[in-house]
């Protein structure tokens, strides 16, 4: 009857159900149009976190990196002093350099060839032609017979040279000699000049003009060669009117013998420009004045303060901050596909995203007060340590990266901070891995600051900076990891206790014995106790073995059972002498038993347990069945002969099934467990057949199906079991006493008082060996303990004999 009203029980349930789904369905339905389901929705709210720590980051970012700004004009007197937070040229006096040198690059000069030989040949036909018209003259005075001392003599000279000058001056011009020689002259050249004075004034003409071909003679120096000639001819000593002659020729015939190639000398000097602009660039090094106070503000200095972005100029500087958001936001990006592929457990967990977040903000909130007096001061570790603590070391290495980049923009050029939190960031990821206790943090400190210190002393070597900054910078780096890791602990409980996170040290200190609920666990259900510290063991070493965290795998099978703490007795472990159940219907035995896992969350969630330790709790059945008792109810229902089925349901834990690969281990160790203990006969080859018995029908049962766990991990996970049983349940030789007084119980009954007299004479001799022991313990005296032992064998042998 009980069965029957359990069945109808049930129908009315599925019907009840059915109808509350349907009505839940159309709730669903209806909030799904309002705003207030987005409002709730774990993915919707994590994307917004995710967006306002984007923007709080850009803003906080951009202010770190623009620069002050100063109100100020050309001309003015500088009431500040500015100096360069960068390398920057000096571009305005850096072009005027480069334009004077430009300048002074030379005009590239093409030479002609036929103009000295055309000079030359002007002045040899000048003076053929003087010498021609001087024997004419000298012909047609012969030809008349005119002598000096006749009246007339001339004015008959006269005649025959006026016809011989006119003459002369068209043969002359035709010469293009571009000199103006008189009448006056060329008479004198004539009739005056005596025949030597001719050939020596020839040849001083021709010479000078010669050896001044061979110089370079351009329009722009025309003039000067010209009188630099003059000058020469003076120094001959010719006479006044040769001289003039002389002056009137060189003046002529010396022109230009070359021409600037203009196009070419442009050329050069415009590559004269570039390599100066390129090669000799005036630049303010980082750190130095650019202004001093009672500075006068030039154009120049203007000019590097406005590239500087240094000047107020009452608008925003749109395409620097475009800049830094396009870069942060592919940053976030690459963090945030990161997770997606490789930590996605994180985006569904609203508090992991919350403290995900914190860390970053905190961090560069930090860096932006910091770098004001020195960059190298930064705490970048906090968020590497924070975050390997807290969820994974592969994501603190990211989120190292994208704050090491986050943060160089406001470091500007200082690339010995980007390496150093790059280099020593992912060291402190690897250094704090295995970190299990908070004093251990110490350590981790002191490494990233050793660290820290090798960066700047190889960069400084490098840079070839002096010993003196490299020493100066080493103290701040090594202060920079102290920092970090102080920061850590003292930033680390908070967080824990806020947002209900576990942490190694968090485990460490849940597995403590001392802890309240196993100390109750010890006093008010022992049984219980010590299985769980049998599935921690199993747990543990199964979990180290996938990779997993054995510490949450340890620590969550401690307590995976505090549900039974409410109802104790009623679990087979706890039992001394009477079962309850044996007085109970199967499926109200099954409900106490099923509900152990629902009071075990209760008491987690009231002592605050983190999450994972409530999953586990929660999960370790999965959706098993009760075996026993539905066997039991099936039984019964034969016994009675009842046509009635009895359903799995509720039989059935609640689930949910395991999640994680520690959950499911800890549901593998705790049925293997409990069926390895209640073996009678515990061999090695048995155990091993129970623990894949075991396992495999989990498996079949689909209990390891959200667990992520392959073929592969549990085999592994049945090897790591089967090792540690092989540890606890290995076999015993027994001692020799036990062995014989097994043998004498073995003999005939009749003999019992001859067994009973030698009874009495070994346990004298075992009283003997315990007071001895104890003499060993003390003194230390082999020799006794051997007497002994001896003695010991002399005994039982006699009385094997």
């Amino acid at each position: 009857m009980e069965i029957l009203f359990l069945k109808n029980k049930d129908i009315n349930k599925k019907a009840d159900s059915r109808k509350k789904g349907k009505d839940n369905k159309k709730t669903k339905d209806k909030n799904r149009k309002s705003i207030g389901f987005y409002l709730k929705n774990t993915t919707f709210q994590c994307s917004l976190i995710g967006i306002l720590t984007l923007a709080i980051s850009f803003t906080i970012i951009l202010n770190g990196a623009l620069p002050k700004r100063y109100k100020l004009y050309v001309g003015m007197i500088s009431p500040y002093d500015i100096t360069a937070p960068r390398n920057i040229e000096n571009t305005l006096l850096t072009e005027k350099r480069a334009e004077e040198i430009a300048a002074s690059v030379p005009y590239e000069i093409i030479r002609k060839e036929n103009v000295p030989i055309e000079i030359l040949n002007c002045v040899d036909d000048f003076f053929v032609s003087i010498e021609s018209a001087r024997k004419r003259i000298s012909q047609a005075i012969s030809e008349k017979g005119l002598k000096a001392n006749l009246a007339n003599y001339e004015e008959e000279v006269e005649s025959i040279r006026e016809p011989v000058i006119a003459e002369l001056e068209g043969e002359i011009e035709n010469l293009n000699l571009g000199a103006h020689i008189s009448e006056d002259q060329l008479n004198y050249l004539l009739t005056t000049t005596l025949d030597d004075e001719l050939v020596a004034f020839k040849k001083i003409i021709r010479t000078l003009v010669s050896n001044d071909m061979t110089n370079e003679i351009t329009i722009e120096n025309l003039a000067q060669e010209i009188d630099k000639l003059q000058k020469e001819l003076e120094g001959y000593e010719l006479g006044q009117e040769l001289t003039l002659i002389g002056n009137s020729l060189l003046e002529g015939l010396i022109r230009p013998n070359s021409e600037i190639d203009e196009e070419l000398t442009e050329v050069k000097r415009k590559e004269a420009y570039e390599n100066a602009v390129k090669n000799n660039k005036i630049i303010v090094k980082s750190g130095s004045r650019i202004v001093s106070v009672g500075d006068v503000i030039t154009e120049d200095k203007m000019q590097m303060l406005r590239d500087l972005n240094l000047v107020e100029t009452g608008s925003v500087d749109y395409a620097f901050a475009i800049g830094i958001f396009v870069m942060l936001a592919l940053s976030s990006t690459l963090l945030l596909l990161y997770i997606r592929f490789y930590n996605v457990k994180i985006l569904k967990r609203r508090n992991d995203v919350i403290v995900l977040c914190m860390v970053v903000l905190m961090t560069l909130i930090v860096a932006r007060f910091v770098f004001i007096y020195s960059p190298l001061l930064i705490p970048f570790s906090i968020a590497t340590m924070l975050i390997a603590i807290l969820f994974d070391r592969k994501l603190a290495i990211v989120v190292n990266c994208f704050i090491a980049v986050a943060i160089s923009f406001m470091t500007r050029e200082n690339l010995t901070f980007l390496y150093m939190a790059l280099i020593s960031g992912t060291f402190t990821a690897f250094f704090i891995s295995k970190v299990n206790q908070r004093s251990a943090l110490t350590s981790t400190g002191l490494l990233t600051a050793v660290m820290n210190v090798f960066v700047v002393v190889c960069m400084g070597m490098i840079n070839k900076n002096e010993w003196k900054p490299i020493l100066t910078d080493s103290l701040i780096v090594s202060a920079n990891g102290l920092i970090s890791v102080v920061m850590t602990i003292g930033i680390l409980p908070f967080l824990e206790i806020t947002f209900n996170l576990i942490t190694p040290f968090k485990l460490m200190e849940l597995g403590n014995p001392n802890q309240g609920l196993l100390k109750r666990l010890l006093v008010e259900a022992p049984g219980t106790y010590h299985h769980s510290l049998m599935v921690g063991n199993l747990a543990e070493v199964a979990t180290e073995a996938l990779g997993g965290n054995y510490l949450l795998a340890r620590v969550g099978a401690y307590y995976h059972d505090i549900g039974k703490l409410k109802r104790p007795v009623f679990f087979v472990e706890n039992q001394m002498s009477k079962n309850p159940h044996d007085k109970m219907a199967p499926s109200l035995s099954a409900m106490v038993i099923i509900s152990h896992t629902q009071d075990g969350v209760k008491l987690a969630e009231k002592h605050k347990l983190p999450h994972a330790i409530r999953d586990t709790i929660e999960q370790h059945h999965g959706t098993t069945l009760v075996t026993y008792f539905y066997h039991k109810a099936q039984k019964e229902i034969e016994h009675d002969k009842q046509p009635v089925i009895v359903s799995q349901e509720g039989y059935r834990y609640p689930g949910p099934k395991p999640l994680s690969k520690e959950a499911a281990v800890v549901m593998l160790a705790d049925s293997v467990e409990a069926a390895v203990r209640s073996m009678a006969d515990r061999t090695e080859g048995k155990i091993e057949a129970l623990v894949r018995k075991i396992i495999k029908e989990r498996l079949e049962d689909g209990q390891l199906d959200l667990s992520e766990l392959t073929l592969k991990d549990l085999d592994i996970i049945t090897t790591s079991f089967i090792r540690v049983f092989s540890g606890f349940f290995h076999a015993r030789e027994q001692y020799p006493d036990i062995k014989m007084k097994n043998k004498l119980l073995e003999d005939d009954k009749y003999a019992l008082p001859e067994i009973d007299a030698e009874e009495k004479t070994i346990t004298k001799v075992d009283e003997k060996l315990n007071e001895s022991i104890n003499e060993i313990f003390n003194e230390d005296t082999n020799e006794k303990a051997n007497e002994v032992i001896n003695t010991r064998e002399d005994v039982t042998q006699g009385h094997g004999s």
